[in-house]
């Protein structure tokens, strides 16, 4: 099993001021390492005027990666495709992905509502409805199609245009394109993601149906739609499930405790962002067509499914994904980095890299590698 873990620092930018950039990118560079270090690929998410760092992840991956060990893997989770022209997009996932030898991971999504799209002149109804990133994902798969000599390619969006004459430069490192994670809360959209051969989020806080029945759905429609066996073992190995709120302690008692603490910090940044900027919307996701997400992620529902307990209390679980085929897991830590408890965070981090992770050998589409 590959294990990912979310760098989330100042995830909620209640210290918004530009004397704490600085700070806050150093924490984040830090949190970064230690987790590449510990054995998990470093992931990275994109947010606009909520941070100091995440509204360039490209960049900052580029940062991290020569300072990491080879093996590890970078990831996104998400890049918010409405917000990039769709040549720059893939030009710079294609660019490194080259530079990194093929170790990208890209999570791909329409990212959060709220300020951010009228921010950066997306409509706010074209995004908030998923056509934004719809569009832009189909844009791009027709640019990693195309050829020099082809017929030139013209596409417009409401909010992008353009026409290709050539290929785009730089090519990804190996395949057709790089490792594209599609986020899929609506059974259809899991189906969708099988029939293109593209991984997909699952067990998601805003999935519609389980775990267990979204991966099923997945590998019947991975099936049949009769894809290579490389994209087949690509799918089944990055194929992801998201563990939002995850605390690792010497007993179950302390590792509540724990979390309980964190969950605290945690909704207490939230409300006094709130308070100052306004309520942050959640992800573009519905878990049914019209019925967002935004407020049960207000409330906090993105840490409702809490694992919080020992090493062998967190490996049980993890062994029932393993059960049902997962084989990527992407951990989010509870605790604040920049704030009171960090130590939560990073003490889970090394339990859990130390006491679970041994236990799971790395597996590709669920053989032993």
């Amino acid at each position: 099993m590959d294990f990912s873990t979310m760098v989330l620092t100042m995830y909620i930018a209640v210290e918004d001021t530009p004397e704490q950039d600085e700070r806050v990118l150093g924490i984040a560079v830090e949190q970064s390492l230690l987790a590449a270090k510990l054995g998990f690929n470093p992931w990275f998410t994109e947010h606009h005027f909520r941070g100091s760092w995440h509204s360039s992840p490209l960049q900052f991956a580029a940062y991290i990666a020569p300072q990491i060990p080879a093996d590890r893997y970078l990831g996104f989770g998400v890049l918010s495709l409405p917000y990039y022209h769709p040549v720059r997009l893939v030009e710079g996932m294609n660019q490194l992905d080259q530079l990194t030898k093929g170790r990208t991971l890209y999570g791909l999504g329409s990212g959060f509502a709220g300020i951010e799209p009228a921010g950066l002149g997306i409509d706010v109804e074209y995004h908030k409805s998923g056509r934004a990133a719809e569009d832009t994902l189909e844009i791009m798969q027709r640019l990693w199609d195309y050829k020099t000599g082809d017929p030139a390619y013209v596409f417009e969006t409401p909010t992008y245009q353009g026409t290709i004459q050539r290929r785009v430069s730089p090519s990804p490192y190996r395949k057709h394109h790089p490792t594209v994670i599609r986020t899929a809360s609506r059974d259809a959209s899991v189906m969708k993601a099988a029939q293109k051969g593209l991984p997909a989020f699952l067990g998601t806080f805003s999935a519609e149906s389980s775990l267990e029945n979204q991966f099923r759905l997945y590998r019947k429609a991975l099936t049949e739609s009769n894809h290579s066996p490389e994209v087949v073992a690509d799918c089944l190995r990055w194929c992801t499930c998201d563990w939002l709120a995850v605390v690792v302690a010497d007993t179950d008692e302390e590792a509540q405790a724990r979390a309980k603490e964190a969950k605290a910090e945690h909704l207490l940044m939230r409300n006094m962002y709130n308070e100052r900027y306004g309520e942050i919307q959640g992800p573009v996701v519905a878990r049914a067509p019209g019925a967002g997400t935004a407020a049960a992620y207000a409330a906090g529902g993105d840490m409702f499914n809490l694992i919080a307990g020992t090493p062998d209390t967190v490996a049980k679980k993890v062994q029932e994904l393993s059960d049902i085929g997962i084989n990527h897991l992407l951990v989010r830590f509870l605790g604040e980095w920049p704030g009171k408890t960090r130590s939560i965070s990073e003490e889970s981090m090394k339990l859990f890299s130390r006491e679970v992770m041994p236990r799971f050998t790395k597996t590709t589409a669920g053989v032993t590698a």
